[in-house]
């Protein structure tokens, strides 16, 4: 029997199709409606090739008897059919190149929470919301996002878990996720699934530098923020709307600045195409 490879990746209609329309509906129709290719970048490669790992170091935690791979297996798996799936010679070799440090990482990380207590009830679950998209409308727009993990505690609390890899694991970096609105949908989900034994959102931390290292911290709450989330994301739809019927992505408002174009990760991936135009 074929072994059972997890999906690990975006949700169907997820919090970075929201938010990119929400920063810049040009961005989003080049994403969406032109041709624009997606770049896999170091972090990206590095973060996918962990989520797929851990994803099923959990699974197996909650059905060892099942068939699916090990997380060294699903690593090695991954990495090889997305170098296939791909033509640019750099991303081939950022897939190939970092399996050996990702299941170095995850036998890292077994060891270190070996003797972890969490109860898993999900691993990879798709939330799925179909939100009205005006108050006592009965027509809906659709909001997925794709939980790594949730878990009961000891109290028989339940927590989502988040997967984040990265290079250091400091307080500060915390700080810019209270705000996302990737957690704030998880904390709407959570409370709308378990009600008062929702215990909150948990970063997993992982430092894939050498040294490696490990965290796990509550984020703190943003109750008005929770609050005003699912209206936020039916005015994204209402103006997503106002445009979705055009074609050509450069017939969509661009948003010119500093904080968008070229932000603390560089360049927006669209910022040559807004520059001189798709010719």
């Amino acid at each position: 029997m074929e072994k059972i490879l997890l999906d690990a990746g975006p949700s169907e209609r997820g919090w970075h199709q929201f938010e990119s329309a929400a920063r810049c509906l040009r961005l989003w129709a080049w994403r969406h409606k032109g041709d624009m290719p997606f770049k896999m970048s170091e972090p990206l490669v590095k973060g996918s090739l962990l989520h797929i790992g851990l994803a099923h170091y959990y699974q197996l935690k909650k059905t060892p008897d099942a068939n699916y791979y090990t997380p060294f297996e699903a690593v090695g798996v991954l990495a090889k059919r997305e170098a296939d799936a791909t033509h640019d010679m750099h991303e081939k070799i950022l897939w190939a190149n970092f399996v050996p440090l990702i299941c170095t990482a995850i036998e890292e990380y077994a060891r270190y929470y070996m003797d972890c207590s969490w109860k898993v009830l999900e691993v990879e679950r798709e939330l799925r919301a179909h939100i009205p998209k005006r108050p006592g409308s009965n027509e809906t727009f659709l909001f997925t996002q794709r939980a790594d993990l949730i878990v009961e505690d000891a109290h028989g609390f339940k927590w989502i878990v988040d997967h984040k890899s990265c290079y250091r694991i400091t307080s500060k970096t915390l700080r810019q996720h209270i705000l996302s609105g990737q957690f704030l949908g998880y904390h709407v989900s959570g409370r709308k699934m378990y009600g008062k034994q929702f215990g909150g959102l948990i970063l997993n931390r992982v430092k894939l530098s050498d040294p490696f290292d490990f965290d796990r911290c509550t984020l703190e709450p943003a109750p008005a923020a929770a609050a005003g989330f699912v209206k936020m994301l039916q005015q994204t739809e209402q103006h997503l709307d106002s445009y979705v019927h055009l074609d050509n992505p450069m017939d969509y408002p661009p948003v010119f600045s500093e904080q968008v174009c070229f932000g603390k990760y560089g360049q927006c991936p669209a910022f040559e195409l807004c520059r001189w135009g798709k010719e």
